[in-house]
Parts: structure tokens; sequence; C-alpha cells
């Protein structure tokens, strides 16, 4: 699991990257993780540019905790990882769908505490909460479709970085 200071110093590095450092970094995120970016750029292509280009940056904030987080915590994520990752999102939300009104609020609260990664979960949902660069606020449409992008990116590189883990049966 990503603790908050992982979160932290991601955030505290970044913040104090130039453009080139930045665009540096997003050429690197891409080379090593081809099939997760390919997910997130297939899955915006319709939701126009600023809702892709937020998806890829929380994307790569989360790639870059999880590489704070420690040496060999970071796995490239193949396509049939990225695939059930977006299966069990879809799952999440089928259930948190169906969840009453009254019982929403706590429905989620209870998932995400019991999410493997509360804290990357917490760094996104505060930046959806955020105004964008440009001071608009994101519809609750836009922030779902982003929570959700983010929701399998991060089960995706956590649940290659557990399988790859695993030793292997000979």
């Amino acid at each position: 699991m990503i603790n908050g200071e992982s979160v932290e110093r991601a955030c505290s590095e970044v913040d104090q990257y130039t453009d080139e450092q930045m665009a540096a970094e997003f050429d690197r995120f891409f080379r090593t993780q081809p099939a997760l970016c390919e997910f997130i750029v297939e899955v915006t292509h319709e939701s126009g540019q600023k809702i892709q280009e937020l998806s890829l940056f929380l994307s790569y904030m989360t790639f870059k905790a999880l590489e704070m987080s420690g040496p060999g915590s970071l796995k490239t994520v193949k396509p049939e990882t990225m695939e059930a990752a977006y299966h069990e999102t879809e799952s999440w939300m089928t259930r948190l769908s169906l969840a009453g009104e009254n019982e929403l609020q706590s429905s989620i609260a209870g998932s995400l505490q019991r999410d493997s990664e509360p804290f990357l979960l917490q760094y996104v949902i505060s930046e959806l909460n955020e105004p964008m660069e440009d001071g608009e606020d994101l519809s609750d449409e836009e922030k779902g479709e982003v929570f959700f992008v983010l929701k399998t990116v991060i089960t995706s590189l956590c649940n290659e970085a557990s399988q790859t883990s695993l030793p292997d049966k000979a």
C-alpha cells in the first residue's frame, strides 16, 4: 500500500519540475507504461482535451507516487491486467450505483476505507474537487469519468505489482 508520505513526496517533487522536466517525465511515463497510457487515451478520446489531460496527469502522479514508495514496487502494466482492472472498476461502480441515495455516502466512504490504496484515491478525489487551471470546476459527470479512469489505473498498477511479486510456480 502507498502511504500518504509517498503521495506528498511525489506532489512536492513534481511541483518543482520545469516544463522541460515535466515533458521528459511524461515521455518516460509513456515509454514505461504503454498499455496504461493507451487505455487512458482510448477511454477518454471522446471526453475532450481537459478530461484526457487531467486523467493522464493524475495517472502520472499515481505512477510517481508508486515509484517513490520503494524500489521494485512499480512494474509495467500488461494489457490483460488493465482489462481486468477495468472490469473490476465497472463492478465496483455498479455496486455503488445500486446503493440507495441515503446509503451512497456511507457506501462510498466504507468502500474507500477498504480499498487497497486509500491515500491515492483520496489524492485523486481532492484533485477532482479543485478548480482546473482555467478556474473552471469539473461537472459531476466529468469528475465521475476521471475517477473511473483513475480507479482503474490504480487497480492496474497495484495488481501488476502484486502479481509480479508472487513466487513463480514451477
